[in-house]
């Protein structure tokens, strides 16, 4: 993951979050659905870059 580090990780999962928040706030159902796999994709993501941050150390 040399291409990801966990800063630009983790700026990705907050902009999600908000946009998710935005999306329920509105009760957009197809918003709420893009916006929650998003973070399913980018929680495991962010474990393999820190893993492999830390296994570089």
């Amino acid at each position: 993951m040399e291409d990801l580090d966990k800063a630009e990780v983790d700026a990705l999962i907050a902009t999600t979050f908000r946009e998710l928040k935005k999306a329920v706030n509105n009760y957009s159902k197809g918003s709420i659905e893009l916006y929650s796999s998003t973070l399913r994709a980018l929680v495991p993501l962010r474990e393999l870059v820190v893993k492999d941050e830390n296994d570089d150390a």
